[in-house]
């Protein structure tokens, strides 16, 4: 039985999303929580969504700038950097939950295969961020991740079009080529990982799911933010292209396909974005309006302020 269990500890940490015997369509093979009813990621149907007035903002504290190592590695599957338990979101509900720990999916196999896990009417962004928390009744992420009420994720989709550089990632971005291969690490410094975030994290969808990962727990109480991240498409092309799996291929299309609602409500915050026509993208002036992201300028230290 021990050796039995060594196999399958081991067989474990070779899941994938697209090849080998253990790819996404066969997690729950392994993994059977993978064939739940209450999976992520999800198609967030605007017609379909239920808004709830009472859900009020997300209160972010210690996301700021606040010195400190963050240790980032690339795990095989993702770049993964580990945050603070100084980090804490509280839910509209009054949970509070410490962040452990955040992480990218991204396509790339073709300049036209878009990454995000989470799609909004049916529309799959570039990439997407996910800020894993655990609940703070619990002592650690390790007995929480097993508890029904354990998880919260924070994800904001990645949009790519003709924008500038996104300041507030280039340390991030610079340092991909430090983790080129699995079990590689590097520590950045002083991250802000609220200017990371897009500028109004008040308006979100919320529902209860799982990980989208295995082993697909389905204890997660997920809050995905209405607007997106803007990246340059240089950023977007070198997080695509920068680090390596344990095929030594390049790490392309790590996400996971959207999975059945299955009589969950999905709610949200906002009755109508201010500029939602923006938000898909039928015009950008209004996106433009923060110099962070102001299309065509040359970078220098005037765009972080």
């Amino acid at each position: 039985a021990l050796l039995f269990l060594g196999a399958r500890a081991q067989h474990g940490s070779q899941w994938t999303y697209s090849e080998g015997p253990l790819d996404q369509t066969q997690w729950s093979k392994e993994y059977p929580s993978c064939g739940g009813r209450r999976q992520s990621p999800i198609d967030l149907q605007r017609r379909n969504i239920q808004y709830n007035p009472s859900l009020k903002a997300l209160n972010l504290t210690g996301y700021k700038s606040q010195g400190g190592q963050f240790p980032m590695t690339n795990n095989g599957h993702t770049v993964q950097i580990s945050l603070p338990p100084t980090m804490r979101m509280t839910a509209a509900d009054g949970t509070e939950y410490v962040a452990k720990q955040m992480h990218f999916h991204w396509g790339g196999e073709s300049s036209e295969i878009s990454g995000s896990e989470h799609t909004i009417d049916g529309i799959r962004y570039v990439a997407e961020v996910h800020i894993v928390h655990y609940n703070s009744k619990y002592k650690s992420y390790d007995i929480a991740q097993s508890a029904p009420d354990g998880l919260a994720v924070l994800a904001a989709l990645i949009k790519v079009e003709d924008y500038g550089e996104n300041t507030y990632y280039s340390t991030f971005i610079s340092q991909l080529n430090n983790i080129r291969y699995p079990g590689q690490s590097t520590v950045l410094s002083d991250l802000d990982i609220r200017d990371m975030l897009p500028e109004n994290v008040h308006h979100y969808y919320s529902y209860k799911g799982s990980l989208t990962t295995p082993p697909c727990t389905e204890n997660v109480y997920w809050f995905v933010l209405a607007s997106p991240i803007m990246f340059s498409r240089a950023q977007g092309w070198k997080l695509e292209n920068s680090i390596l799996d344990h095929q030594n291929k390049t790490l392309h299309n790590i996400y996971r396909m959207t999975q059945p609602l299955n009589n969950r409500v999905v709610e949200t915050n906002f009755m109508n974005l201010p500029n939602e026509q923006h938000e898909q993208g039928k015009g950008r002036e209004g996106e433009r309006e923060n110099p962070k992201q102001a299309p065509h300028l040359p970078r220098r230290a005037g765009l972080r302020a």
